[in-house]
């Protein structure tokens, strides 16, 4: 029985220890190196996640830039799309990454580079980058979280 007290609080107090861990310092931490292998590694989450969705806006967008009008069934395929990828951005892990990273840098613009990178990556055509950053859904996704106290 004494074995058992004394493994017990061996755990306990190694537990508690580990629970002392401090967040980084951000003045030692933030160099762009560091943030950008972060950065990269969190909109890899969101591209795989959000790779379904991309290909209907890119065909609309095709349409759109040679001067058509996307049918009904391209219009709802872009809906469901746009969708899913705000649900992704909502509450996925690689949005709420790039929010951890930008609370602990005190740089709100690290989102919405890594975001507009994606989505150049993606293929889209300037346009179509310019209406999905200038809609308010997307500026509520990739602002800061309000809940993280930012570091002066």
């Amino acid at each position: 029985m004494t074995y058992f007290k004394t493994l017990l609080l061996t755990a306990f107090t190694a537990m508690s220890l580990s629970a002392c861990a401090t967040a980084p310092d951000p003045e030692k931490v933030c160099t762009s190196e560091w943030i950008s292998k972060r950065s990269d590694k969190a909109i890899s989450r969101i591209e795989k996640k959000a790779i379904r969705s991309i290909k209907p806006m890119r065909k609309a967008s095709e349409s759109w830039a040679k001067g058509k009008t996307p049918n009904p069934i391209q219009l709802f395929m872009l809906s469901n799309s746009l969708k899913s990828l705000e649900k992704e951005l909502k509450n996925g892990q690689g949005i709420k990454d790039l929010k951890m990273l930008s609370a602990t840098c005190n740089d709100p613009k690290i989102i919405s580079n890594a975001m507009s990178g994606f989505l150049s990556k993606q293929g889209l055509p300037d346009n179509i980058i310019k209406f999905i950053e200038g809609t308010g859904v997307y500026q509520q996704l990739i602002a800061p979280n309000p809940t993280v106290v930012n570091r002066a």
